[in-house]
């Protein structure tokens, strides 16, 4: 049970997160804080988006977590710290936010994520382009709405029909130094 759990919460984690590939994002680097009912991420991004780190505080169901999802070199590292295990998995794949380079939305990729526009909103003094879309994940269908700012993620609401989720970003460092171990794999 605990790993399913795991699992789901890493989940709902990456849903939220920011685009992980290079040249996603305007601005080359930065630390974005996110509240959601479950806890706290930090998210640390250098290159224009090519490194991301989101370190993760949650309580879900009772259950103080803390995890972490690395993406660099084309992967995805998911990293269970209280169980010190590593997954590693191809880069993408996962729903949202946090795969899609909102930059540069091709049509394919609007059709493929039933990707809408759905207007303005201001979030953190930033002007956002609001976004719903749709995506097949776990057998089931999700619904998402993003909020982004140059390719950024600020808020997103996610329906999986039995939950509901959402975070919300509470502050944004911009044009940050970012130290290279934030990157770094954690060798167990």
């Amino acid at each position: 049970m605990h790993k399913k759990l795991i699992s789901l919460v890493l989940l709902l984690a990456s849903v939220a997160g920011v685009a992980s590939a290079q040249n996603r994002y305007g601005i080359k680097s930065g630390i974005l804080t996110q509240k959601s009912e479950m806890g706290e991420t930090t998210i640390y991004f250098d290159n224009y988006g090519a490194l991301e780190a989101q370190k993760m505080k949650m309580n879900f169901m009772g259950n103080e977590m803390e995890m972490s999802i690395i993406r660099k070199d084309g992967k995805t590292y998911m990293v269970n710290v209280a169980e010190k295990q590593v997954q590693e998995m191809p880069a993408g794949g996962m729903m949202g936010g946090s795969d899609i380079n909102f930059l540069n939305l091709t049509d394919a990729v609007k059709s493929a994520n039933k990707i809408k526009e759905a207007g303005k909103e201001t979030i953190l003094g930033k002007e956002c382009t609001k976004y719903t879309m749709e995506a097949e994940q776990m057998g089931m269908t999700m619904s998402q709405t993003v909020w982004v700012w140059n390719g950024i993620a600020l808020k997103s609401l996610t329906d999986g029909g039995q939950f509901q989720f959402g975070n919300e970003a509470v502050k944004l460092e911009e044009n940050v130094t970012i130290p290279a171990s934030t990157f770094e794999i954690p060798k167990f």
